[in-house]
């Protein structure tokens, strides 16, 4: 009888194994890690849903962005625009000016570009001189006196000819345009604030020298000075547009 007793023991011992069964260690360990994987899954569970709450701001915030650079890209069209009104109006009332008698050769002394006014060097001053002719100063506190009335900002450029300096090499001790392109710009501007009213923060000149000519080989159209405006300063930088 003893054989068969061990017999069944041993085969009942086999069925439990067989079938599954794990003792207490094993169960605890199985639990906690279910429950390591649970807190791991919730924890992935809330990142995930800040992660969302955070694309979501994100997008509101960048179609936020992208309304307001609209409004700015309708209001900046408003303003180019009206400014382009305005420049219609000051060349309307400019195309008015005529030359003092005797300056004109075949070619305008006086021209207009949407945002400019150019005038030949002829008319405002003598040659290789940068004090401005009577006349050539009464023309342009015209100029002023419109440009003043609509706010404008104002950049004065001096052009020259080719033509090295000579009579006035004294003057200019480098021989060099760019300064008989700069004094004239500055003569021209220096008028336009003290008399012409414009605030000096709206005034802005250059000089080109010959390097930018209005017609290559036509000396007297390049010497010449241009004024140009515009509603808004060209040279505001982007941190003092913020």
């Amino acid at each position: 009888m003893r054989k068969p007793f061990l017999a069944l023991c041993g085969a009942a011992a086999f069925a439990v194994t067989g079938s599954g069964c794990v003792s207490m260690a094993e169960y605890d360990d199985l639990k906690a890690r279910y429950s390591a994987q649970a807190e791991l899954n919730q924890r992935l569970k809330e990142d995930l849903g800040r992660e969302n709450a955070r694309l979501k701001l994100e997008f509101e915030k960048q179609m936020a962005l992208t309304d307001v650079e609209k409004v700015k890209g309708e209001s900046a069209m408003k303003e180019l625009e009206a400014a382009k009104r305005i420049a219609d109006e000051i060349r309307a009332k400019m195309g008015m000016l005529v030359a003092p008698e005797g300056t004109n050769e075949g070619d305008s002394d006086i021209s207009f570009g949407e945002n400019w006014i150019r005038f030949s060097g002829e008319v405002l001053f003598d040659s290789g001189k940068t004090e401005l002719k009577p006349q050539g100063k009464a023309l342009l506190l015209e100029v002023a006196k419109e440009l003043k009335s609509k706010g404008f900002y104002v950049q004065v450029d001096g052009h020259t000819d080719s033509d090295p300096i000579k009579r006035s090499l004294g003057k200019f001790p480098t021989g060099s345009n760019f300064e008989l392109g700069a004094e004239r710009a500055l003569t021209v501007l220096l008028l336009m604030q003290k008399e012409g009213g414009i605030d000096a923060g709206k005034l802005h000149m250059t000089s080109w020298g010959e390097h930018q000519p209005a017609e290559n080989g036509n000396k007297r159209k390049n010497r010449r000075v241009e004024i140009r405006f515009t509603a808004n300063d060209p040279y505001v930088t982007a941190a003092d547009g913020k």
